[in-house]
């Protein structure tokens, strides 16, 4: 018997003793699908700019910004694996927009 997984964007066809291999090696709690940038509301996300870390709850996204709340600027990381940054500071109001196209890379991270 085969499962479909997805991994990238592409979907593969796999026996299903390699699919559960794959879910004991990743994980399936820490598996987010992301189809889109709209997949990212309501979730927690790292936005990584030219100059600094933006993290917070995903609010809304439009064409110019994506809105943060629980907003945090983060300033050093330390090590990716730990549950909180070593240096972050929340916005004001807890908000933060930031622009599109100034992201470089987002991630999840256990903060």
């Amino acid at each position: 018997m085969t499962k479909n997984i997805s991994v990238g964007g592409k979907s593969y066809e796999v026996s299903e003793e390699v699919a559960e291999k794959i879910d004991e090696l990743v994980g399936s709690e820490d598996v987010v699908e992301i189809e889109d940038l709209e997949s990212l509301v309501g979730k927690k996300w790292a936005f990584q700019c030219a100059r600094y870390i933006y993290f917070g709850k995903v609010k809304s996204i439009t064409n110019t910004f994506i809105d943060l709340e629980e907003a945090q600027t983060v300033f050093e990381t330390g090590e990716y694996c730990s549950k909180e940054a070593s240096d972050s500071q929340e916005m004001p109001k807890g908000r933060l927009l930031v622009m599109r196209q100034a992201i470089e890379a987002i991630y999840p991270t256990k903060w």
